[in-house]
């Protein structure tokens, strides 16, 4: 039986990483105050000061209601879309004051890269406990994981469990890296039998070079923080130009054009097609993923075998009855009545993966626990 499961924040959430609500509150009041006059802190406090009157450097941070992530992301996406400009801050860079928005978009993706990366360095635990059970029911290896999220959490907990002598199974990302043609590189191109992860909004540590269009990765290391404190340690393995993160920001307006993206999508798009149950944990559904809604509608009206399964397990300790039935809706009235939904978090799943896989199939769309 292949499954696929698909992480979404939730899973990140088990961790102890910030949500998406989360992360201006925490980059201001714990990274900010550290460097209040770099340049990517003095452009962050212009634009939040001159759009959203918010001075993150003398307010009370706590007290702050900040417009979310995808919001922020979304309202300079659209702007360069159409080519315009917010006073103070254009589309480019031939007025010395005047901020560019290309810029602001970057550092504010290099300021979710700080509040994820930092969190990332602690436990693995659920993500640890997912994998040695579905090892220890021999599912493992049928597993593919899809995942939205950017940290590296998954990616560790998969590259760890490398054994020469137990267990030769390789990390899998469905893309090609630099690093497989140095033979200095720690890193090699899996042979063999792999575990199939892709990362299908980006990740930490992925490093794109615009000019000769590679890619490298940094192991274990969210390299796209080389960018922020070290930019000469962020330079391609190739041709040895700066390179610049593959990191999706959660609006409407996601842009998929990179090629490595592209292949990865393409892909995540062909294991769904040979899967028999996809596990969405931590995935609220959101209406900004229209990529992902595409692409699963893709593979559930084109399948030529049984219908596909499709199980939830977005619960957590302090969400509201009212907020899981919403979401139960997201689901149902796009991928239709038979999505299986269970009052699971993530890190119960973790515990018992093998319990609710073979609970899906069961005859019943409904799972309390």
């Amino acid at each position: 039986m292949n499954i696929c499961i698909f992480l979404g924040a939730g899973a990140s959430a088990a961790e102890n990483l910030p949500i998406q609500n989360e992360l201006f509150s925490s980059y201001f009041k714990h990274n900010l105050p550290k460097h209040p006059n770099s340049p990517m802190n003095l452009k962050l406090r212009d634009f939040f000061k001159e759009v959203f009157n918010i001075d993150v450097l003398n307010d009370n941070i706590d007290e702050i209601n900040f417009p979310t992530f995808e919001e922020v992301l979304g309202i300079l996406d659209m702007a360069d879309q159409r080519q315009e400009s917010f006073k103070n801050f254009g589309t480019d860079t031939y007025n010395i004051n005047n901020g560019s928005i290309g810029l602001l978009r970057q550092y504010l993706i290099l300021l979710t890269a700080n509040a994820i990366n930092k969190a990332s360095k602690e436990s693995n635990k659920y993500h640890e406990l997912l994998l040695k059970n579905l090892r220890k029911s021999n599912q493992l290896l049928n597993t593919t994981f899809i995942s939205v999220n950017y940290d590296i959490h998954i990616d560790n907990t998969i590259s760890k469990l490398y054994d020469k002598k137990k267990m030769r199974v390789m990390l899998d990302y469905g893309v090609d890296f630099t690093n497989f043609d140095y033979k200095s590189s720690s890193w090699k191109k899996p042979v063999g039998e792999t575990i199939k992860l892709y990362k299908i909004h980006g990740s930490l540590n992925w490093l794109y070079c615009p000019v000769c269009s590679s890619i490298t990765l940094t192991p274990y290391e969210g390299g796209v923080m080389r960018i922020l404190n070290n930019q000469k340690e962020a330079k391609c393995l190739n041709c040895k130009e700066y390179t610049v993160p593959i990191i999706v920001p959660p609006t409407y307006f996601k842009n998929m054009s990179n090629l490595y993206l592209s292949t990865v999508w393409n892909k995540a798009e062909m294991a769904l097609r040979d899967t028999d149950l996809i596990v969405f944990c931590g995935y609220s559904f959101p209406e900004a993923d229209i990529h992902i809604k595409y692409m699963l509608k893709r593979v559930q009206t084109s399948r030529n075998n049984k219908s596909l399964k499709i199980m939830v397990v977005n619960n957590h300790e302090n969400k509201l009855e009212s907020a899981l039935k919403k979401e139960e809706m997201r689901y149902k009235r796009f991928l239709g009545n038979d999505v299986i939904f269970t009052k699971a978090s993530f890190q119960e799943f973790a515990k018992n993966p093998s319990k609710y896989i073979d609970l899906s199939f069961k005859d019943s769309n409904y799972i309390d626990k």
